[in-house]
């Protein structure tokens, strides 16, 4: 107040100025580095908003917990999924990149020791032990007709996919010099997705389900497919993994179970239910691992989670093992 009785008017403080030049020289690096257009403008945009979300502090004094915190916060407040927080978090790594060999900074900068961030495996859909029995139950009741080759096909299919915890691409790709054994024991050298290779042991329904189905497979109409051991028995091609998540929703169907389970319901669902009816049985985080061939635990642990998990939904049910 002044003495007159007026007010003193007092101007606001100029807003900080985020100062965007490390940005356009980074811009202008990328650019002579030959890197696409809409790269640029995406690490531009990206690192832009880092600059404005710091000023008036210069870019080159940010701390590693500095851009950690920023990259948690914007991914807490801003609805940011897992992959724009990637997207960011490289677009700040290669602009620390650039301030390290072109500008000097200190090495080797604050975001080198960043780590991208990791999704927590979800607990898979699977269901209780009775379902899967009923699904093999009418495959068997159907095989055992004349007209019944595709269901004892089905038979050994599945049966790998529960039994084995193979991947239907693992069981669609399973070839005839793969396999070696009878109707008690099975050997399988399975090759991944990857195209690691791991050998399975099959025993028990199983292990007689493929081997009732080597026996008579059909000779392959095509040269290429000869190699197969999963050959329809009505076209005498390769069968192939469209019809398998097809066919096994028809079959959990026709076997009784309930529409919103057959919705659901394809040949992984089949491994995730053996998984977790291993779990039921306390099986422990590492053995589970090595019955899934997994190469972490972390994934394996997914199959003992706490109240939304697989085991307790199948409690709920009443229906676990």
């Amino acid at each position: 107040m002044m003495p007159d009785g007026t007010s003193l008017v007092v101007p606001p403080l100029p807003a900080a100025q985020p100062n965007f030049d490390p940005v356009h020289r980074f811009s202008a690096w990328l650019e002579r580095m030959g890197k696409a257009e809409a790269t640029i403008d995406a690490y531009h945009a990206d690192v832009a908003d880092l600059v404005r979300a710091y000023a008036p502090r210069r870019v080159e004094d940010l701390l590693a917990t500095d851009l950690a915190a920023y990259l948690r916060a914007r991914q807490q407040f801003d609805g940011w999924a897992l992959p724009t927080v990637r997207r960011h978090l490289h677009a700040i790594k290669a602009f620390y990149r650039y301030l390290v060999g072109e500008e000097e900074l200190r090495a080797p900068g604050p975001a080198h020791a960043l780590v991208e961030p990791v999704a927590e495996p979800q607990a898979p859909h699977v269901i209780p032990a009775e379902d899967v029995n009923a699904i093999f139950a009418w495959l068997e009741s159907r095989a055992r007709e004349p007209g019944g080759a595709a269901e004892r096909m089905d038979l050994a299919l599945y049966g790998l996919c529960y039994h084995a915890a193979l991947l239907i691409s693992e069981a669609i790709g399973l070839t005839m010099d793969a396999v070696r054994g009878g109707h008690a024991v099975m050997k399988l050298d399975v090759v991944g997705r990857r195209g690691e290779e791991s050998r399975v042991t099959l025993e028990g329904d199983a292990a007689r389900w493929l081997a009732t189905w080597l026996a008579e497979r059909p000779r392959p109409a095509r040269k290429a497919h000869e190699s197969f051991v999963f050959i329809h028995p009505r076209t005498r091609l390769h069968t192939s993994r469209q019809r398998a998540w097809d066919r096994l929703r028809r079959v959990a169907g026709a076997a009784g179970l309930a529409e919103e389970v057959v919705a659901h319901m394809g040949p992984h669902t089949l491994r995730h239910s053996y998984a977790a009816h291993l779990a039921a049985r306390a099986m422990g985080v590492e053995q589970l691992r090595a019955a899934l061939r997994q190469h972490s635990p972390r994934h394996a642990a997914k199959y003992f989670a706490g109240s939304g998990g697989p085991k307790a939904r199948l409690r709920e049910a009443g229906r676990g093992e």
